[in-house]
């Protein structure tokens, strides 16, 4: 048994939860199997980042909680004076073998406390493609030094990472090389794996027979033909696509009717929703438009269930390239055929597989085409639907995406270029202020700076060299 000491994002699925994104499924997703496995694991979560608004101060700003029986720590605000003294002595207390981050917050903060102690960052998206977004959205570019920080450290301290596809891993090896740690020492040693979303627990079963309705029958007709999107409306969404293909679809075939749930994003995207929103409430189809908003966790499986497939839609963006979609595995868990545009590496497999249509990017006629012939093929939609389920609960279960995490936690190890480092230096407990090679050397040394000052400091440096003062001392060769 392995003693580990995780840091992830939440909430978890508790009753009664409604806004949980994709990286707090992503902390359940890893943990579950570990705890299968018969690991020790001690939970932390941290609340979903919100990069705009600082953290109001608490007296309380922890509690002890319960997800199905196991029991965990949430942190309830980020006060930073707080979080790192509180992990250290956490960290103390469990005496782990292991360290693991799930998502790269998390896993940043878990850079700066794991101390010498062997640690897998699981980078769960790319960060500096959802700052870009999010500079794009804002037009204002001062959040990436946030995103690039969090990053940084990561890639910087973990021994070993996982990344939620393939291309993200290949950006991370680019990162790597940056850091300097494609070195001599890890010449042959695969620095990181890839750990596919998984599909939720709450959607491998169908709802209870006796659920009630949430649909059918009150909010759209008992015939209806129900085009499901579920979760937030992010940075990448390309929602003038969305709406101009259901306006299209719905003005071909009436029975159509479109079902949201989820919506804003609170502290990273709070205009994308918005602005859809405003766009259907002025709609004169808008009566077919149901938009639910956040709902509470245990209704998704019902209201998924009285849908006729789902819908993902992304705008073209590098977040495309390298991200990866939880409502798309999720909806193919639960029988939804996807009719998505063609960018991330699950649309690609839907469209390998014919687990659904994909069309091209930025493409409406093609995505209400696409649309509509769902509608009028039911029969067609069912059995892509059938087909969707079975491949989903097979690839995507959490077992069968993190082998690789399991065997690694079964002998948790420092990296080589690390444990060049703890032998190097053996009295330093912060990894991040340690250095193998010159391209190393600067970030370790900028670790704890400031750069707004040490910059203020030149420019002043640089100011009084200029002065005739100083330059006569310096020709008279005073002392200055």
């Amino acid at each position: 048994m392995t003693k580990i000491f995780a840091i992830g994002t939440g909430p978890l699925l508790e009753k009664g939860v409604k806004k949980i994104g994709g990286q707090c499924l992503r902390t359940w997703h890893l943990v579950s199997p570990l705890l299968e496995d018969g690991h020790h694991v001690s939970l932390v979560t941290l609340p979903i980042p919100d990069r705009e608004n600082p953290p109001e101060k608490l007296r309380e700003s922890s509690e002890k909680r319960k997800f199905e029986g196991f029991p965990y720590t949430a942190v309830l605000k980020e006060d930073p004076s707080f979080l790192l003294p509180f992990l250290a002595r956490e960290i103390k207390n469990v005496k782990p073998d292991c360290i693991l981050g799930i998502n790269t917050h998390p896993s940043a903060i878990a850079a700066r406390a794991a101390g010498q102690i062997p640690f897998w960052a699981d980078l769960n998206g790319w960060a500096m493609v959802e700052g870009q977004t999010r500079a794009f959205l804002d037009k204002d570019d001062s959040f990436l030094s946030l995103f690039w920080k969090d990053e940084l450290d990561a890639v910087r301290r973990a021994d070993h990472f996982s990344t939620v596809t393939q291309n993200q891993k290949y950006a991370l090896i680019g990162e790597l090389a940056v850091c300097g740690r494609l070195n001599q020492h890890t010449f042959d040693y695969p620095f990181a794996d890839m750990i596919e979303n998984a599909v939720n627990l709450m959607f491998m079963e169908p709802p209870p027979s006796d659920a009630s309705p949430q649909l059918r029958g009150a909010r759209i007709p008992k015939d209806a033909f129900a085009i499901l999107w579920s979760g937030g409306f992010n940075t990448w969404t390309d929602i003038d696509l969305l709406y101009s293909a259901l306006i299209s679809a719905m003005e071909k075939n009436e029975r159509i009717h479109f079902v949201s749930t989820g919506g804003s994003i609170d502290g990273h995207d709070e205009k994308t929703y918005a602005r859809f929103h405003r766009l259907v409430a002025a709609s004169p189809l808008r009566k077919r438009f149901v938009l639910l908003g956040w709902v509470e966790a245990e209704l998704l499986p019902v209201i998924y269930s009285e849908c006729d497939i789902g819908i993902n839609v992304d705008a073209i963006n590098y977040e495309t390239l390298f991200g990866a979609r939880n409502r798309v595995t999720n909806m193919l868990a639960a029988g939804l055929p996807v009719v998505t545009t063609l960018g991330t590496e699950i649309s690609k497999t839907i469209k390998k597989e014919t687990l659904g249509i994909a069309v091209p990017l930025d493409d409406s006629g093609a995505l209400s085409a696409a649309l509509c012939k769902m509608a009028e093929d039911e029969e067609e939609s069912r059995r892509m639907g059938e087909a969707a389920r079975e491949y989903a609960l097979s690839h995507y279960s959490y077992k069968a995406t993190t082998d690789s995490l399991r065997d690694w936690i079964k002998a948790p190890s420092l990296s080589p270029d690390n444990l060049k480092k703890v032998e190097g230096a053996p009295d330093e407990t912060d990894l991040l202020k340690t250095w193998n090679s010159g391209v190393e050397k600067k970030f370790a040394l900028l670790q704890d700076a400031d750069l707004d000052a040490l910059a203020k400091a030149e420019r002043d440096l640089a100011s009084i060299r200029g002065k005739p003062l100083f330059k006569l001392y310096k020709k008279l060769r005073l002392p200055f």
